[in-house]
């Protein structure tokens, strides 16, 4: 192999602050003061229904797709072992992360799948297919093949003791699925935002990227955008049908999050390219290098933040403080949000100095 064949491809910057934006969202929309008084685009829709909150976590796992064929071409003869090794790394954290949160000696207590246990996932079938194909159209298949299923499976299989399929919250072939297949604790009492069946879609999420970073090398940003509009008209074609929610990780929300998610993508490498807005652009991709770290570190604060030294949690403690500067509800869950994020992000420079940075 030459030299300049062993040298790793140059960073996209854009994918970079695209993924640094969706951690540094995900940061956010998890440390509000208090979830029930934010903003509404910063709070999880009840059930059906789409906020920004709700993008957050699919524009994360297309740039976990996005990026996979980066990694494949700069070296496609490597061995399994470090995708492996990835896979074991990101799940494991996943589960001492929720346990830190709340600890139990009980196997059956323990949360066993959650956000870091998902992009796992997404990102062992995503490497999978990259390193198996070449063009766009495989990928584009199988992801397809995926959330197709996943839409059959949800609209025409009933749960066992139910009459009829349903999308309602606990009930139908996902919550059944959930309740029979994932082990441990359910976030939920009767499902898993980040359950069996939802997780198929997820990976058809993940593949759209791989698909997406093939289509769109060499081709126009005007090109590409238009696949953006045309991923959000279908999903949207499809909400009377199949409404759009992330818990079940419906096919109209996976393809509407997915042509945002583009769309943003496009922008973002835009303004990158350009050199314009350095200092926000800059702060994003950094965040989007670092971003397992800061996610780790945002979830220890959480950790630290439920404790309850004097009666209550700091958490609740911090809101009130917050709350008696005579702000709004809403405004204050939101700078609690903003004070936590700035928390989370003030050690990860002391931390890349140092090569203490969490890689997996």
């Amino acid at each position: 192999m030459s030299e300049a064949s062993a040298r790793p491809p140059a960073r996209d910057l854009g994918l970079d602050a695209f993924r640094g934006l969706t951690v540094l969202l995900m940061v956010l929309v998890n440390l509000q003061g208090d979830a029930a008084a934010a903003f509404p685009w910063l709070a999880h829709a009840a059930w059906n229904g789409l906020t920004l909150a709700d993008l957050v976590f699919p524009w994360f796992i297309l740039a976990v797709g996005l990026s996979t064929p980066l990694a494949a071409r700069s070296d496609p003869d490597a061995a399994w072992g470090p995708v492996a090794r990835r896979v074991a790394v990101l799940f494991a954290l996943g589960v001492a992360l929720g346990w830190l949160i709340r600890p139990t000696v009980d196997p059956t207590e323990i949360r066993w799948v959650g956000v870091l246990q998902r992009i796992a996932l997404v990102y062992f079938v995503c490497a999978l297919v990259a390193r198996a194909s070449r063009g766009p159209w495989s990928p584009a298949g199988l992801a397809i093949a995926a959330l197709a299923l996943h839409s059959l499976a949800l609209l025409l299989v009933s749960a066992p003791g139910e009459s009829a399929p349903s999308l309602a919250m606990g009930q139908g072939f996902s919550a059944w699925l959930d309740q029979t297949l994932v082990p441990g604790r359910l976030h939920r009492e009767r499902w898993d935002p980040e359950g069996a069946w939802s997780t198929l879609s997820a990976i058809g999420t993940g593949l759209a990227g791989v698909a997406l970073a093939r289509l769109k090398a060499g081709r126009a940003p005007g090109h590409v955008a238009l696949v953006a509009l045309g991923l959000i008209a279908a999903g949207l074609a499809l909400t009377p049908l199949l409404p759009m929610n992330k818990a079940l990780w419906t096919a109209s929300y996976a393809l509407v999050a997915v042509g945002t998610g583009l769309a943003l993508l496009l922008a973002l490498s835009a303004v990158t390219a350009a050199g314009r807005a350095r200092p926000v652009t800059d702060l994003l991709v950094f965040a989007g290098q670092t971003a397992l770290t800061v996610y780790v570190v945002h979830m220890l604060l959480i950790a630290l933040l439920v404790r309850a030294p004097f009666g209550q949690t700091l958490w609740v403690s911090g809101f009130q403080a917050i709350r008696g500067l005579g702000l709004a509800d809403p405004i204050a869950s939101l700078v609690f949000a903003v004070l936590a994020t700035a928390l989370t992000l003030a050690p990860i420079p002391w931390l890349r100095r140092r090569g203490w940075l969490i890689r997996a």
